[in-house]
């Protein structure tokens, strides 16, 4: 390969179109040539969404801020909150509500396994809750919820549904407006091959009307959407000072993917998805998620114990890959591959080979 093939949960590589934006003469956010480049990126983030009749927002930040500006545009103190947290995000989710004082209901599941529908929908029945978080792709477990039956769950209870669409936007299913959320928010590091740095949400013209209805309560200073509404409204306006090569990135990396279109693009991440599947279950290894619920844009491997440092390592040194361990207790034990973003059919059948070989070797020594 001629550079090193990057598969981690996120950043991945980059087009080298957007690395010839990134290396341009830098310019001020203020640059008419910017707040024209910055419209049209907003214009090609809806599309991404499939967000024709909500707002648009994108902002530098990661997508914790996505997630802060989430929570923070939804409770006030003593809100009644539900997570559905099936890994490292969703936990991530609950402990932002309780820093915002909210008090957070959980239904959880087992590792690698999605929320289950029926539990969703016993948990809504027993209270008020006023908003329900789902992470749409958990790269802590690779799994992937089923996204589009938890909202209509959530808006028949008449709660506020919010996805955390980091790494699902632009390489799994989501249509924003289909879907009827009232919030969610992605990366730009991930499916949409951009930089890290960016985060972008779409909201509802709903969820708007009741957040402008409640500006005066809203407990966050950078992650408040209504001070950047301005920003949105007319690009000229200053609130804080963009990453400004870092969006002009991103607005590249956005026309690659209008270039593409998404329903392409969905589909050769789900290609790609099932043939790096098929070629770890063909090396006898077993995958981390429950079949049927398994991310198109990440996948976990379970190694033998111990063992995920030595294929990580024969992965990078021996065939130029860069893949990331699990989290936590899993660390030595799992390996979790990104492939989303650019990633090509050449590349991932490069990557199943590759595995075959460094699973090979980590087992003679």
């Amino acid at each position: 390969m001629e550079e090193r093939l990057l598969m981690v949960p996120g950043p991945t590589n980059l087009s080298k179109r957007v690395r010839e934006v990134l290396s341009q003469p830098q310019v001020g956010h203020t640059d008419p040539d910017f707040v024209k480049n910055f419209s049209e990126t907003l214009q090609l983030a809806r599309k991404a969404f499939r967000n024709k009749r909500g707002y648009q927002f994108v902002l530098t930040g990661t997508g914790t801020v996505g997630m802060e500006a989430a929570v923070a545009s939804t409770v006030e103190p003593g809100d009644k909150v539900l997570v559905l947290n099936t890994g490292y995000f969703g936990q991530r989710m609950v402990d932002i509500n309780k820093c915002y004082g909210a008090e957070v209901e959980e239904v959880g599941a087992a590792f690698g396994h999605h929320a289950n529908l029926d539990k969703v929908r016993e948990e809504l029945a027993t209270g008020h809750f006023k908003a329900l978080y789902v992470t749409h792709v958990d790269t802590g477990t690779t799994v992937c919820n089923p996204i589009a039956d938890i909202v209509r769950e959530a808006k028949e209870a008449g709660v506020i549904a919010i996805v955390d669409g980091v790494c699902s936007v632009g390489g799994v299913e989501l249509d924003f407006d289909r879907m009827g959320a009232d919030l969610a928010f992605t990366g730009s590091q991930k499916a949409l091959a951009a930089p890290p740095g960016a985060v972008l949400v779409a909201v509802s013209n709903d969820f708007l009307a009741q957040l402008e209805a409640k500006k005066d309560r809203i407990r966050t200073y950078y992650a408040n959407l209504l001070r950047w509404k301005g920003v949105m409204d007319d690009p000229r306006t200053y609130f804080a000072t963009p990453a400004v090569q870092l969006m002009q990135a991103l607005n590249q990396a956005l026309k690659e993917v209008e270039e593409e279109g998404l329903e392409r693009r969905w589909s050769r991440h789900k290609a790609n998805a099932k043939l790096i599947r098929d070629g770890i279950e063909g090396t006898g290894s077993r995958l981390v998620v429950e079949e049927g619920y398994r991310a198109d844009t990440v996948t976990g491997i379970w190694t033998e114990a111990g063992a995920a440092p030595a294929i990580q390592k024969s992965l990078r040194e021996d065939h130029g890959i860069d893949v990331a361990r699990g989290l936590g207790d899993n660390n030595t034990k799992m390996l979790r591959v990104g492939h989303f973003g650019n990633l090509t059919e050449k590349q991932a059948r490069f990557f199943v080979e590759s595995f075959a070989q460094a699973l090979k070797s980590s087992n003679s020594t």
